[in-house]
């Protein structure tokens, strides 16, 4: 098995390159939660973006990005996320945003990012919003239109 492979399958910390990792909480198979750590930029984009993708796959609903102990994200990451947002809409999925530090919620507000997706302020609240699958689709549909 690779270090991927054992990243993707349970929750340990992939170095998804310089100065960023990725883990998958445990237990969130329905909806992946995922655990952005350090940095976002040109080096590391690749690899996160990988990662994120493959670990989507794993769900059936949708994707939580928590960003919580995210420190730094470039053009590269919010790339990232709008790639993600496109690939995971043609499916009928969603992505949220959770935790974003004031330095990436700053940067998610000066481009517009904040009327592509929405953010919540814990992974609880992001797992309650799927919970109700009207409300999802709801908002969903909403921000596709």
């Amino acid at each position: 098995m690779t270090i991927e492979e054992h990243c993707v399958d349970s929750s340990m910390f992939e170095n998804a390159g310089p100065g960023c990792s990725l883990s998958m909480s445990p237990g969130s198979e329905t909806t992946p939660i995922l655990n952005l750590v350090g940095e976002i930029d040109l080096s590391s984009a690749p690899r996160v973006y990988s990662l994120i993708w493959q670990s989507s796959m794993k769900g059936s609903r949708s994707l939580i990005l928590n960003l919580e102990e995210l420190d730094f994200m470039d053009s590269s990451g919010l790339q990232i996320l709008l790639r993600l947002r496109e690939k995971l809409r043609a499916k009928k999925q969603d992505i949220v945003l959770v935790a974003p530090k004031p330095q990436i919620k700053k940067i998610l507000k000066l481009t517009g990012f904040d009327q592509l997706f929405s953010f919540y302020e814990s992974v609880k609240d992001a797992k309650a919003f799927f919970g109700s699958s009207k409300i999802a689709s709801e908002t969903l549909d909403k921000k596709t239109n």
